[in-house]
């Protein structure tokens, strides 16, 4: 039985590597939420960071994760990695609120 080279060896490996690459992203995102119908609902939200996978059969990835203090502040800071050496992450903020349209009274969501 032959043996592979130890050239054909580290071809090999530097070829798969080639295809392999990913680029890697991090992101801080820092903001103050305020609600006009209820000052008080800035407290304790919900706030992600996702990376947003628009390739098929990819789902969005979370980045990070954090909730506002008692006055609305936050800061959420992530990292992801796309594969490909042209797909870069693309962050995005989802913000889980409880504060109530001015006109609908809805909670709908901010993305």
């Amino acid at each position: 039985m032959k043996t592979p080279s130890l050239l054909s060896i580290f071809i090999l490996t530097t070829f798969l590597t080639n295809f392999t690459v990913c680029k890697t992203s991090c992101v801080m995102a820092t903001g103050v939420l305020k609600c006009p119908t209820d000052p008080h609902a800035v407290k304790k939200v919900h706030i992600d960071l996702w990376d947003e996978d628009s390739l098929p059969l990819e789902s969005d990835d979370l980045m990070g994760r954090t909730w506002s203090d008692a006055n609305g502040n936050f800061q959420v800071t992530g990292c992801a990695s796309d594969f490909g050496p042209i797909n870069t992450p693309d962050p995005y903020i989802y913000i889980e609120h409880d504060c109530p349209h001015r006109y609908t009274n809805a909670t709908d969501p901010i993305q």
